[in-house]
């Protein structure tokens, strides 16, 4: 095989990850959310983003930050102190 052959066969897709957890959190906050971003299969960067208010709209906020970085291609680990079931997120 050379190296040819290499670039020529097509780059499976990465499975992503989404890591949730239930934890109780300093300062009020509802949630924390970090997304790993990747360029080339590499990392290229990471974001955090933290949701203070528990209310209706922190749901919103929390259901948006996750679906629009799974959708951009990141992975993503949350912390919330809302059980998965009302956010959501189906355990697998």
């Amino acid at each position: 095989m050379s190296w040819k052959d290499r670039l020529r066969k097509p780059h499976l897709p990465k499975k992503q990850l989404l890591f949730f957890s239930q934890e109780q959190l300093h300062n009020d906050y509802f949630a924390v959310i970090r997304a790993t971003w990747f360029k080339d299969g590499k990392v290229c960067g990471v974001t955090e983003s933290q949701i203070h208010n528990y209310d209706v709209n922190a749901i919103a906020e929390f259901t948006d930050i996750i679906s629009t970085a799974l959708h951009a291609g990141a992975d993503v680990s949350a912390l919330c102190i809302a059980p998965a079931e009302e956010l959501g997120i189906e355990p697998t």
